[in-house]
């Protein structure tokens, strides 16, 4: 019967190991993707700096000449 408590011990601790690492990368993908989609709302959102041209709002040209 000890032989069976010994090997099960080292099992749990892997597996709540493997448990607690799935759990760390899965809050880290879910804060990564969270932080991804700010910035490109904010970068999206910001308004063109002065000397660009604002390519989402632009107004037409004048037409080339004939």
């Amino acid at each position: 019967m000890k032989k069976s408590n010994e090997i099960k011990n080292p099992l749990i601790y892997l597996l709540a190991g493997i448990g607690i690492a799935a759990l760390l990368y899965g809050g880290w993908t879910f804060y990564q993707r969270r932080i991804a989609e700010e910035q490109t709302r904010s970068l999206l959102s910001a308004p063109a700096p002065s000397g660009i041209p604002d390519i989402l709002n632009a107004t037409p040209g004048p037409p080339p000449p004939p």
